[in-house]
């Protein structure tokens, strides 16, 4: 009887595939295993006492968006703070997707923008990329010209490839698509290159950051957006108030203010990341592919096999169902005791695959 009742884009839906598995190495969501160093966690619980938890949060996020203005150089009123970036990506979506819309994501990607598209009753146009993975800038604009799109996202490095577009094709993208162009600079830290600095220049386009990854707040769910004011105008018509919680706020806040740290060690997780890189090269049977992100993606044979290995050692990855990622898993850079295990222990896991 229910299902009479139920649109038929919620019917199709899947459920984003993620469990709480149990595990002793948990290198499978691209999260920060180095956490928030000690004396910023210091000044975050100092003032928890007495924090005002009655009270509705600021529904605007003013002062995190000051924060954010001074991070990232971007005006406070060109920023929306939304609870995680996937919130601020089914803003996007349902500001400028309806019914049979086309929208253009070159894959594979993060599954999130397929996800909210689909629910809101559009068409994913797919462009495939290479056999190493690398996407073809011109092939974007094309599919968006030959579909006439209303949005073209990029993820910048993408997701989960941790392959780049240069700021030159993005550029090309912006300029020669008659869309609004998402690029979701997740993982900008790892990578140091942003177009965040274009909205004003452009007014299609939309850049998406999070804390989640290099500023290790996954656990607090802070993502932001930033746009021209054109854009700002609509969207701000669908976002729902007192999105962001207090806590979340004032946490996010602290860190922003003390990011000193935070700077210093992106050079050094460059290094741990290109060590972890090669060591992997080194193993046989596995291809390995260049990364901007803090992840690594791998392709083997018997990919299944290896990633059920690895969690009966208590190794967590990311697997994934086929398709572009047919025996492929993905892998979180971590400190490099974790690393090292990581890779002893995938040797192993190879050898006793495919012996």
């Amino acid at each position: 009887m229910i299902e009479k009742f139920v649109r038929k884009e919620v019917i199709k839906a899947k459920c984003y595939p993620e469990e709480m598995l149990p595990c002793t190495l948990k290198m499978d969501a691209n999260e920060n295993e180095w956490g928030l160093p000690l004396d910023i966690r210091a000044l975050i619980a100092k003032d928890m006492t007495d924090y005002p938890f009655h009270r509705y949060p600021d529904s605007d996020s003013t002062m995190l968006r000051e924060r954010l203005s001074a991070y990232t150089g971007v005006p406070a009123e060109n920023l929306m703070v939304g609870n995680g970036s996937d919130e601020l990506i089914h803003y996007v979506v349902s500001t400028f997707v309806g019914a049979t819309d086309r929208v253009v994501i070159p894959a594979p990607a993060f599954s999130m923008y397929s996800f909210f598209v689909n629910l809101a009753g559009g068409v994913v146009i797919d462009v495939k990329p290479d056999e190493s993975f690398r996407i073809d800038a011109e092939k974007v604009v094309e599919a968006a010209a030959a579909e006439n799109a209303n949005v073209v996202f990029i993820c910048n490095p993408n997701n989960p490839t941790g392959s780049v577009l240069s700021l030159k094709e993005i550029k090309m993208v912006i300029e020669k698509s008659q869309a609004i162009v998402l690029v979701d600079e997740a993982y900008y830290e790892f990578y140091g290159q942003t177009v965040i600095d274009w909205i004003d220049r452009y007014p299609n386009l939309i850049v998406i950051r999070t804390l989640s990854k290099a500023v290790a707040l996954a656990g607090l769910r802070i993502g932001f957006l930033a746009a021209g004011g054109c854009i700002m105008k609509y969207l701000s018509r669908v976002k729902v108030p007192y999105n962001v919680n207090s806590f979340s706020q004032y946490a996010a806040c602290r860190v922003l203010e003390n990011r000193e740290s935070l700077d210093g060690w992106i050079d050094t997780f460059k290094m741990v990341r290109d060590d972890f890189i090669n060591s992997l090269r080194h193993i046989e049977g596995v291809t390995v592919f260049p990364s901007q992100g803090n992840f690594v993606l791998l392709k083997m044979k018997h990919a299944q096999i290896v990633w059920d290995r690895l969690m009966e050692k208590g190794i967590l990855t990311r697997k994934f169902g086929g398709g572009l990622l047919e025996d492929c898993i993905r892998v979180t850079v971590c400190p490099p005791q974790q690393n090292q295990t990581f890779a002893a222990e995938l040797k192993k896991c190879i050898g006793e695959a495919y012996p």
